[in-house]
């Protein structure tokens, strides 16, 4: 990427296209620096293993027990146990298991500018000698300088707003609950 060397030289007007066509190289750049972070997080991301359990099966069976209460015979009651068990892990990338980067995308940007504007009268030579005269806008910005020397009164300032939200977990990393009830008959089984 290349660097910005800066002079120093402050300049007292630039055409207000120019301008204008500076800032949206400056989002364009931006954007490009966001999309490649992006890029390389997803590279990341298919290089880092993660061990996965796909599933977990639990089964559900009777387990009746006796109750004691007291001056009577036990209460034969009901019960059930559950087991679980889970399948053998496997190996997989960050990515596979479902964690993917955040592309983010400038969708709106308001600039807003403080500056002098003024119409000149403008005569450009092409190539071939031919002159052509027009009106081009020419922007100065306002600092001290101006607002003390023409006591021009402008009040600027900038702000950033950046808003993250967060997301569920990847689905690939909660296991698959596969559930036999074994209390009915036929057994039920539920996959979640």
């Amino acid at each position: 990427m290349p660097t910005i060397t800066e002079i120093g030289n402050e300049l007292a007007e630039v055409p207000f296209g120019d301008m204008l066509r500076s800032v949206a190289v400056g989002i364009a750049e931006g954007q490009r620096a966001l999309d490649l972070v992006s890029l390389q997080t997803l590279i990341e991301l298919t290089k880092i293993k993660v061990d996965l359990i796909p599933e977990v099966t639990e089964v559900i069976t009777p387990a009746p027990f006796d109750v004691p209460v007291s001056g009577q015979s036990p209460v034969r009651v009901t019960g059930a146990r559950v087991s679980a068990t889970p399948s053998a892990p496997v190996q997989i990338t960050a990515l596979q298991a479902g964690l993917e980067p955040t592309f983010y995308q400038f969708t709106e940007a308001t600039i807003q500018l403080k500056m002098s504007l003024q119409l000149r009268e403008v005569t450009e030579t092409d190539a071939d000698g031919n002159k052509k005269t027009g009106f081009r806008a020419f922007s100065s910005h306002v600092n001290f300088r101006t607002k003390n020397t023409f006591t021009y009164n402008v009040d600027a300032s900038s702000s950033v707003t950046a808003v993250i939200k967060p997301v569920p977990a990847p689905p690939r990393l909660v296991p698959t609950t596969i559930t036999v009830n074994a209390l009915v008959q036929p057994p039920t089984v539920n996959i979640a």
